[in-house]
């Protein structure tokens, strides 16, 4: 490898598209770059640190004498050099190695090949390591939330390993990766739980396993809250009451997601949208008659998809929050409502998928989610309960925040996945039938 000064005049010829992994949620291209800093993680490798705007770019990088610098793919061995620098921890220049308990030995790697906003990558089938390509600084929601959990013993999270974090030069923290355990066999809501519900429609098994879930996410949830609501040495005072004015704030959100899905949606379901925008406006009038609500950190994304399923149980993952929402607002704090109601859509989604995919009866689709979104609902309200948690939720809100997420829905087809459209449209019509 050449030297400091050497390696970062080569960075600065890197081409900003091949920075960033290719199957990402965010596809936005990279504005230009400006090389900040690098880590020689082996003799053939470093990680470098870009500026772009106001947020930085996170790369690994091949970097042999003689040849063009590329981005790092899984199998070349940059993630497994984060985790075993992780493992011995400390400083190296900018970049800070924090590791949590024992970190495992690794080696090998391969990809997690699903889109999603970061880069995950399994390490030695013991470990998975998430790179953040393009991060602002400040603190980060997969950071200090699974610490959070684990200290006050919410064990339903893949345990975390650790975090390396890089200092800009007015010394703010940037993070760079974030590693925890790797679950064998793991399997996302959206896969597991779909193939149970198009299993049931074909009679291939009964009720009393088709309706089993629903009832395990509603507790899991339930004590995530409880646990969130938990003061920790990471957050001493997790929980505070909004005003009018916070809530007026969630009232205004809605209606500017109702706005964009209205102005974006194209085609068939966006003449049924603009149809029922008057009702949909309306619903969303509750807000101002709530005049306070408990909030703290919460989920942020919770999904059918955020419950792993593996040989070990069910867990929940994935603590970044809306990946398409700035750090601030998926930082701040907020009602453990907006999870229940992104979950309680979800199970909507997973039968309007089934739906699509299975042609089946929908009477039996309508009674599948009726019944699962009941059961969920209630086992999430007995948890509540047995951590004598149950003023974390306010009922009133339920049904805005619902119709807010599909909103959300809406514009997040028009702008990143259009074939998603069909899926909140019909989820709209039922609410609205």
């Amino acid at each position: 490898m050449n030297d400091g000064d050497d390696l970062l005049s080569r960075l600065a010829d890197v081409k900003a598209t091949t920075l960033v992994p290719g199957r990402r949620l965010d596809s936005s291209p990279l504005g230009p770059v400006a090389v900040r800093d690098a880590l020689v993680l082996r003799e053939d490798l470093v990680l470098a640190v870009f500026a772009e705007g106001d947020g930085y770019v996170v790369a690994p990088l091949v970097a042999r004498a003689g040849e063009t610098i590329h981005r790092a793919e899984p199998g070349d061995g940059a993630f497994d050099q984060l985790v075993r620098r992780l493992a011995v921890g400390g400083t190296e220049g900018r970049f800070s190695f924090e590791p949590i308990g024992t970190v495992p030995e690794t080696g090998g790697e391969r990809a997690i090949d699903v889109d999603q906003s970061n880069e995950s990558v399994v390490v030695g089938e013991r470990a998975v390591v998430k790179l953040y390509p393009r991060i602002d600084p400040g603190p980060q929601p997969g950071l200090d939330l699974p610490v959070h959990l684990a200290a006050v013993g919410f064990a339903s999270i893949p345990t975390p390993f650790g975090s390396v974090t890089w200092r800009t030069d007015d010394g703010r923290s940037v993070l760079v990766a974030t590693a925890a355990r790797f679950l064998p066999e793991a399997t996302d809501g959206w896969d597991w739980y779909l193939e149970l519900v198009l299993a049931w429609l074909r009679g291939d098994v009964g009720d009393d396993e088709t309706f089993a879930p629903a009832p395990t996410l509603g507790r899991l949830a339930g004590e995530l809250h409880a646990a969130l609501a938990t003061p920790s040495q990471m957050l001493p005072s997790p929980v505070r009451m909004a005003d009018g004015n916070v809530i007026a704030g969630w009232r205004r959100r809605a209606e500017r997601w109702l706005d964009e899905a209205v102005a974006l949606t194209e085609g068939a379901a966006g003449e049924g949208l603009r149809a029922r925008q008057g009702r949909v406006r309306s619903v969303f009038e509750v807000f101002d008659q709530v005049e306070a609500a408990p909030t703290m950190r919460i989920h942020g994304d919770l999904h059918v998809g955020q419950f792993l399923r593996w040989s070990g149980g069910v867990t929940v993952a994935d603590f970044d929050g809306n990946p398409l929402a700035p750090a601030d607002e998926r930082m701040a704090l907020d009602t453990p409502v907006r999870d229940v109601a992104a979950l309680l859509r979800s199970i909507d989604h997973l039968g309007r998928i089934a739906q699509r995919r299975d042609a089946g009866p929908l009477e039996a689709i309508e009674r599948w989610i009726a019944r699962s979104r009941e059961d969920l609902l209630r086992a999430y309200l007995e948890a509540l309960d047995a951590w004598r948690q149950r003023s974390l939720y306010d009922p009133r809100l339920l049904f805005p925040l619902e119709v807010a997420q599909e909103c959300h829905e809406f514009a997040y087809a028009a702008r990143y996945l259009p074939s998603w459209v069909s899926v909140p449209d019909l989820a709209m019509r039922s609410m609205f039938a």
